[in-house]
């Protein structure tokens, strides 16, 4: 079984390579019926979205990401979610990944297969993680990793890349990871980093030392103290959750219209989060746009040294004419003067 993950991962994931010049919006009918994995956080940059029809669509704050959706981030992409177990992931710029499978309703059969293909996210686990840890699981095109309530940053380097030999890298933050094929495993702990290559038939094993690939983005201040607010809330939530779906499962008319509100509308919390996040963003595109005003307003170095250049041009010429000017002007007195003297003997 092992040996048709990676398959499995590419099987998924290609699909969203090859699509990316699609673009169609997805209807909301489309998405209704899939599990929701959780919902965007932070949205910067390049980010696409695409369903499993290949269907492209621009994520916002607060939008739903389903089982089966596809994520693209461009160099300067980067997409933070809440999911719906409570964990949160944010992924880095540079990623190809997709939500394979995801049920998150508190229940023995919860589980999270995540496939990535190339880039790399880092991820606080919520209870499936924790509570199902055999059930949680990332795949990538050399090894799956599995978690023992973790927080870990796996990433995928493809053939090619001048960021390191290709293959898969999984660093540990936060618990226990562990990193399988069928040649073997190794656990990897807490500042510790495992490697599987592409290539050859070689197992995982333990680095010596975590790559220096793994640095930290602009917005990595998120996950400071974030893993232990995880823990601390997430039983709480995994009982609101569970009580949620007795619920609904009590008014199945009720049903679809849930499954079609935004996760905003339902819990007034995660509404005042979404709205103090749309006013931070607003607030620094705000203040961006002031800045480039006033760049724009200010002259440049090139503009101000063409100018100083003309003023003194222009000084220049001015003291070349003074004179020429004064020369013309006493000639001008002088023949006035030979006119005056001349025209009496004129008139004898």
């Amino acid at each position: 079984m092992l040996r048709l993950i990676p398959a499995i991962v590419i099987a998924c994931i290609s699909p969203l390579a090859l699509g990316q010049g699609t673009a169609a919006d997805t209807t909301a009918e489309a998405s209704a019926e899939r599990p929701v994995a959780g919902k965007v956080s932070l949205v910067e940059g390049d980010v696409r979205f695409y369903d499993k029809n290949q269907q492209l669509r621009r994520p916002n704050l607060g939008d739903a990401i389903y089982e089966g959706d596809g994520i693209f981030t461009g160099k300067d992409g980067e997409v933070h979610f809440d999911m719906e177990d409570g964990g949160y992931i944010g992924v880095r710029p540079g990623t190809k990944m997709r939500v394979i499978s995801y049920k998150a309703e508190g229940g023995e059969d919860d589980q999270s297969v995540i496939g990535l293909l190339e880039g790399s996210f880092r991820s606080i686990t919520g209870w499936i993680g924790k509570l199902r840890g055999n059930h949680y699981q990332i795949s990538t095109p050399t090894v799956t990793i599995g978690v023992r309530g973790t927080e870990h940053e796996p990433h995928v380097i493809p053939e090619g890349s001048a960021d390191g030999e290709p293959g898969t890298y999984d660093r540990v933050h936060n618990g226990e990871t562990v990193m399988q094929t069928s040649q073997g495993t190794v656990n990897v702990r807490a500042n510790q980093a495992g490697f599987m290559p592409l290539r050859g038939q070689a197992r995982p094993r333990l680095l010596d030392r975590i790559p220096v690939f793994f640095r930290p983005t602009r917005n990595e201040a998120r996950f400071q103290g974030l893993h232990l607010r995880v823990q601390q809330r997430m039983e709480q939530r995994r009982q609101q959750r569970v009580q949620r779906i007795q619920e609904r499962r009590k008014k199945p008319g009720a049903l679809r219209e849930q499954r079609q509100q935004p996760r905003a509308q339902q819990d007034p919390q995660s509404r005042l989060q979404v709205q103090k996040q749309v006013q931070e963003q607003r607030g620094v595109r705000q203040q961006q746009e002031r800045r480039r005003q006033q760049e724009k307003s200010q002259p440049s170095r090139a503009e101000k040294q063409r100018g100083i250049l003309e003023r003194q041009r222009e000084r220049r010429q001015a003291r070349e004419a003074a004179p020429k000017e004064r020369k013309q002007e006493l000639e001008e007195r002088r023949k006035a003067e030979r006119g005056k003297r001349g025209r009496p003997h004129a008139r004898e």
